[in-house]
């Protein structure tokens, strides 16, 4: 099992996620006792182990896991404290002071600033039950985690309460896992219903979307790191897009539109792979079908960090939202630190922080460890 105290190396960038590109190359390793932030981070997660596992109702094995995952937020939200930027927007400074006097004044979308080494929104979590349940809410403010207004006490000067927060919110998305593969399971039976075929061919339609998936992936491997993000990026646009709407239709949010967004496919698609088969409207109704199917969910470690990123509620529980970061999946390079990637981020980060206890493998074991709570 992974061990929280055989974790000594910590993964620091001074490099803004859209600058980071291969790992080797963007992160540093750094021992724990030589990182301001990361050391009181980790100390905080392993100080408070005994009594969060508890309130949590967490086992040994899932507790380490999230910690994993917490860790794999913070080296990738702000490269553990050193991001450049977080650090500059977290110094005292007239633009500072201008941009937290508009979030605490509401000017702006509304929401509060983004807090500590994990960039939470602790504002929003210590103040609305609808995103953190009221006991949880309660195990933040003893352990003095406070935010008396949307941009006061962010957390930057407390990475040991950022670290006990983070774990909180994962525990409460993880919660939520088993709803998100019911999601998926409800859509998977509804989109059988708008295709109307017979189960045999319902069958057939399933392994057609998974071997157009297929035929996908094939391009994108041969393809330039440049070029892949074109691939991936045009195939989930085509998933967000607005359905059924066509070239010109009025009302259609700029860049969600369904038929324009599949030419733009199919052009990058020919463009590496001119022998690539032309997609179809149709198309998307298999390929919604196959990633609806059984054991297509994002496993726990990337759902965790999918709820962290696009949130839980209504909004990042949209079915095409959770599909196109699946595609994200699916379509990934183990060592490119893309920006617009946050899900596989944060889960190959937190891999390669349980490797340091295993060795290998611990991404199967924090996945198996978080499952057990759930009657499959």
């Amino acid at each position: 099992d992974i061990e929280l105290e055989d974790i000594s190396i910590l993964y620091t960038t001074k490099k803004t996620e859209d600058q980071r590109g291969e790992f080797d190359t963007a992160f540093s390793l750094v021992d724990v006792n030589k990182s301001n932030q990361g050391e009181k981070f980790i100390s905080s997660l392993k100080n408070n182990k005994t009594e969060l596992m508890n309130r949590l109702n967490l086992t040994d094995e899932q507790y380490d896991s999230i910690a994993c995952v917490a860790l794999g937020l913070a080296s990738q939200e702000t490269g553990m404290g050193e991001e450049t930027e977080y650090v500059n927007e977290n110094s005292p400074s007239f633009g500072k002071w201008l941009r937290d006097t508009a979030k605490n004044l509401g000017i702006g979308d509304g929401s509060s600033a983004s807090s500590g080494i994990t960039q939470m929104k602790i504002y929003e979590f210590l103040n609305d039950s609808s995103k953190l349940a009221p006991e949880l809410q309660q195990i933040l403010k003893d352990y003095g985690v406070t935010a008396n207004g949307k941009a006061d006490n962010n957390l930057f000067d407390n990475p040991d309460k950022a670290a006990v927060a983070t774990m909180v919110v994962l525990k409460s998305i993880n919660d939520n896992y088993e709803n998100y593969t019911n999601m998926l399971k409800t859509s998977h039976e509804q989109i059988a219903k708008e295709i109307a075929e017979s189960p045999e061919k319902l069958a057939e339609l399933e392994a057609q979307g998974h071997d157009v998936l297929n035929n996908i992936l094939g391009v994108y491997k041969n393809a330039t790191d440049s070029q892949k993000i074109e691939i991936r990026n045009g195939l989930k646009m085509w998933l967000l897009a607005q359905n059924g709407s066509t070239k010109g239709q009025r009302g259609v949010d700029k860049g969600y539109n369904e038929e324009e967004n599949l030419e733009t496919l199919n052009n990058i698609l020919k463009n590496n792979d001119p022998n690539f088969e032309t997609l179809t409207e149709e198309t998307l109704y298999y390929i919604r079908y196959a990633l609806t199917g059984e054991d297509q969910e994002m496993t726990p470690v990337e759902y965790m960090a999918y709820g962290w990123n696009k949130g839980i509620g209504a909004t990042g529980m949209q079915l095409d939202r959770t599909l196109a970061d699946k595609v994200g999946t699916i379509l990934y390079d183990p060592e490119e630190f893309d920006y617009d990637q946050f899900t596989t981020n944060v889960s190959m980060l937190a891999e390669k922080y349980g490797n340091q206890s295993l060795g290998q493998g611990s991404l199967d074991k924090m996945n198996q460890a978080l499952l057990e709570d759930f009657d499959w």
